[in-house]
């Protein structure tokens, strides 16, 4: 015999937003950091004294690593708002 297939769960959509956000910012945190750590080590150790100031350091902050940070965060967020909404869950090893 076969057993019926479990009604698809929809889970409300301010809960799949909240859900999306949270991962938005956690990714978008990683990803400015991936960018950020390098150019400021790269400036703290080639000039200890004004490496900060360099233009280098500023462009590759603020016009690589949050945009950056930002449209992934963003994509990886809508993308895990989406697929919670529509019921997906991880996997649990006593199941």
């Amino acid at each position: 015999m076969s057993t019926p297939a479990a009604p698809a769960t929809r889970r409300p959509v301010l809960l799949a937003l909240v859900v999306g956000v949270a991962v938005a910012l956690v990714a978008i945190a990683i990803v400015f950091s991936i960018f950020a750590i390098p150019f400021f080590a790269l400036a703290r150790f080639a000039e200890p004294g004004s490496g900060l100031d360099r233009p280098l350091v500023r462009t590759g902050l603020f016009r690589v690593a949050i945009p950056v940070g930002l449209v992934l965060g963003t994509l990886t967020g809508l993308a895990v708002a989406r697929w919670y909404r529509r019921g997906g869950h991880l996997p649990r090893e006593w199941d």
